[in-house]
Formats: structure tokens, sequence, C-alpha cells
């Protein structure tokens, strides 16, 4: 492990990037200083990871410097800003599951003993990991398989690998993508900890509430060019949302007044008991938005699920329009009009091998199929409409669905719901891992939704997000309904104690 020393300012200057006829970063300065956290925020697409790869060498630049205190890095070569200092904790893990933690660690910089150093010396490398563990507050196993961590473990263990080889100039790509919410405050709690430490931290991230609990310095990116860089002590969160979105101001983030709808239930669940669920009685009308809150585990996922039809109740009754669609198969429920998006987009909502035009069929066969077999252009004709109406990019129906984006692949599947005709719609997570630009269109459709007529069941971990989308609020607590709140009342302390059981 090499040893601490002074922690270098690493400096950006004019870094131009191209790819084909595509402009990923034009003209961009960037300075990390020691003792800092600095945010990197942008939509998806917007050239954020492309600067983190020439900031650490795997990609070189077509134009501009990358330095460490003055000192020129050559462009691209990794092993030589490792060397420098700098290091990456990427947001796809790095790491051979079947091996140990310490094995992961230790990994191509293991210590030598004996002869001609030609055994590692696990004892030195173990008692290392364990005092950089215990210095930044980063309890690991050794001995324990990676395979058998959790996400947030994972990424502890990655963030130890840059620390091992002394990298002392730490840059994180989007690390909460991949957290649960619970999960998200002690990494950020850590990031601070580094740079009170002297560590030069980049963040990179498009949450605006991790930006303003962290950041010392924001950064923006739009379309590959800096629409904002200040310190963050000195800007607003509009002026963020501005620069992220293009001047069209937070106010697409936002909810307006309306009144309270009236009518029948559209979809409804009386005394629902399953596997995950306790006596859950709840209702949303036509036109109306209820979300859905709660510490994730506590039932959202089963609630979802009994809706859809996926997920039978042993007691109770699910009704759709009124009627009773116990036994009702999810196909049948979505002839009678129910939509639902669930929250794992690419475990369960899409199939990331296929076309758009495939996936888009796949949510209504009858819509792309003639005479029992696949209609290529009734499907392409789908996917041209989806791909148009919510601006999905690139707009090309052939494109394969796992080289979207996030927020193109949410708008995907989103889209492809709200083609159809619906009486009610269940979403979960509309927006995790998705950029602010992104999750302001999907929140713009799901206002539309609402405003046709659909009723709308929204769980989400965000709380604001659920102010912002829904008329009233309910919280799930161990599989149970605890609270009820109209969506202006429905505040941290308030929802936060329900969600704990306060």
């Amino acid at each position: 492990m090499t040893g601490r020393t002074a922690v270098p300012t690493l400096t950006l200057t004019g870094i131009t990037r191209t790819f084909g006829s595509r402009t990923a970063l034009e003209g961009v300065d960037l300075t990390l200083e020691p003792g800092a956290v600095h945010c990197l925020v942008g939509e998806n697409g917007a050239g954020k990871s492309t600067l983190l790869k020439v900031a650490c060498g795997l990609l070189a630049p077509d134009a501009g410097t990358v330095a460490l205190d003055g000192d020129r890095l050559p462009p691209g070569e990794p092993q030589a800003a490792l060397r420098r200092g700098v290091g990456v904790v990427h947001q796809h893990f790095m790491l051979v599951e079947p091996l140990t933690v310490l094995d992961n660690v230790l990994l191509g910089a293991e210590p030598r003993t004996g002869p001609g150093e030609l055994l590692v010396d696990r004892k030195r490398g173990r008692e290392a990991l364990l005092e950089l563990a215990k210095t930044h507050r980063l309890p690991v196993d050794p001995e324990r398989p990676v395979e058998a961590l959790a996400v947030g473990e994972r990424q502890r263990v990655e963030l130890l690998k840059v620390l091992y080889r002394g990298a002392r100039v730490l840059l994180f790509d989007e690390p909460t993508a991949v957290l649960s919410p619970g999960e998200v405050g002690p990494l950020l709690q850590t990031l601070r900890s580094l740079a009170d430490d002297g560590a030069a931290v980049l963040f990179v991230t498009h949450k605006l509430e991790e930006v303003f609990a962290v950041a010392d310095t924001v950064t923006v990116l739009r379309r590959g060019r800096v629409t904002l860089q200040r310190p963050r002590a000195d800007t607003t969160r509009d002026e963020v949302v501005r620069a992220l979105v293009g001047g069209e101001g937070p106010e697409a983030l936002r909810a307006t007044a309306r009144a309270a709808p009236e009518g029948a239930p559209a979809l409804e669940l009386r005394a629902v008991t399953a596997p995950g669920l306790r006596a859950v009685t709840l209702a949303v009308r036509p036109g109306e938005v209820l979300g859905v809150a709660g510490v994730e585990g506590n039932g959202q996922r089963p609630l979802a699920e009994v809706c859809a039809g996926v997920l039978a109740p042993t007691e109770g009754e699910v009704r759709l329009g009124g009627r009773v669609v116990n036994g009702d198969s999810v196909a049948a429920r979505r002839q009678a009009g129910f939509g639902w998006v669930p929250e794992d987009r690419e475990g369960r909502g899409l199939l990331g091998d296929l076309t758009v035009a495939e996936n888009v069929a796949l949510g209504d066969p009858l819509v792309a199929t003639r005479g029992g077999r696949y209609d290529r252009d009734a499907a392409d004709r789908q996917a041209r409409a989806l791909l148009s109406r919510f601006r999905v990019r690139p707009e090309d129906p052939e494109a394969r669905v796992r080289d979207l984006s996030g927020g193109n692949q949410q708008k995907v599947l989103l889209g492809r719901e709200l083609l159809r005709p619906l009486k009610a719609l269940v979403v979960a997570q509309p927006t995790r891992g998705v950029d602010l630009a992104a999750s302001a269109e999907l929140h713009a459709a799901l206002r539309g939704a609402r405003d046709a007529g659909v009723a709308v069941l929204l769980i989400s971990s965000e709380l604001a997000e659920l102010r912002a989308l829904s008329d009233r609020v309910v919280v799930l607590r161990r599989g149970e309904v605890v609270g009820e709140a109209p969506a202006a009342e429905a505040t941290d302390a308030r929802l936060g104690a329900w969600m704990v059981g306060g």
C-alpha cells in the first residue's frame, strides 16, 4: 500500500471529446481541490461519465489537458493516473465475486515477501486493509466472499481497493444509483469524511438533495458543456435545475394545486392480505394519484404485485373499475385497462437484448400481431409513436433497449403502458437511477395520465416526488397502511414518524 503523501490538485482544462459525429464534451474546465467534495451533475448523456474517464486516464481527450499540481498526465494511461493517486469507484463494480474481500483488495497490488519476493504476504495485506477500514469507518470482513455481500458492502470494497492503492484524488461515478435509500446517507458521510481528511473528491450524481447535502462546489454539464460552476453555498436548487434542463425552470418538477377528484374508485383493495401484506385497504379514483411511502421492504412490492395479478391475495378483494379481479390473470387485467411499471425495469420490465419495437410489442401483443404472427410494421409504428411522444433518444425503433440510458429505458417502460387505454396504473420507483431532466419528463407523463382520468398508484422512496405528484399519501409499515395525509400535509417529519413507528 502506498504511503500517504500530500494531496495534489487535479485540473482539467479545455477538455473536448467526440465519438464519431457526436460531441460528448466541449471545452470543459474542472478543478478538484484537496479537502473538498466537487459534485458533477447532468442529465444522462450530458458527458459526466466521459469526463470522469478522461480525468482518470481511461479515455484520451481530443483536445485539452489533465494535470496534477500542474504536471500534465499522459492522456489515455490510467495506470499513470493511478500511480499519481487518482482512483475511481465505478458504478458497476469491478470485483471478482468468488474471491474474498481481501483477495479483491490485494489483486494486482499484493505485498510480497520471501526470497525474491515471490510469495504474497497476506498477513501484511490483511493488516493494511483492516487499518484502512478502521481509519475510514468502512467495516469489512476480509475473508468473506464478495458474492455474499450486499450492494452497499461491495461498494465499500471498491472504495477500499482504491484507498489501498494510495489514491487520494477519488472519483465516484454515480455511486448512489445502485444503493437503497438507507445506504445513501452513510455513503455521503463517507465522502464528507474523506474530504475532511484531505482527499479531493469528485461525486457524480443527478440528485439535488445529495448535491446540497455534501457538495463544496457544483458543476453542471448539459450536452457536453458546463452550464453552471460555482461554490454550493453561492447557488440555489432552482439555479441548478435551470442549468440542468436548459432554462425551463424548476416548476416542471412541481405539482400544481388541484381539486380533489370525485367518483367511484377505479382501483380498490379491500382488506387484502397476502405474503408481505396485512389487511390493506385503499382506493384510487379516476384522475387521482395516491402515493405510497415507506421504508423499502415494508410491503411495497407485494402491493404492486397483488394489483397486477402476479401475487394472489389470501384474503380480501382487488377491484378494477368496481369489478372483483382476484381470479383474473395478468393478461386479463391488462385487457381490462390495468397498467404496471415495476421497480426493476431491467429485470422485470424490459428485455434488454430486444429492440424498442419488440419491447413495445411485448407490452400489448394484440397490437403488434396479425394472424398470430409478429407484425413488424405494426410494432414499428407503435414504437415510433412512443419514441416521438416521450422524446426517447435515440429515436430508433431498432435500438437495443440495453444500449439506452436509464432515463430513456424508463420512458420506454412507462410509455408502453400509456399507449394503451387505461383505467388504473401502478408505478413503482419511476425515477430511480434517472437524471433530473428525464425525471421531469416522466413526472409530466404521469400528470398527463392523471389528467386523462387514469387512477395512478405511485410507489416511491422519494418523499419529495410523492408530494410533487400525489393528491394523497399513505404509508406502509410491515405490510400495513399505518397513516394517510393529503400531499400538502405529508411532511418529512409526519411521514417519517409513521414509517419508523414513532
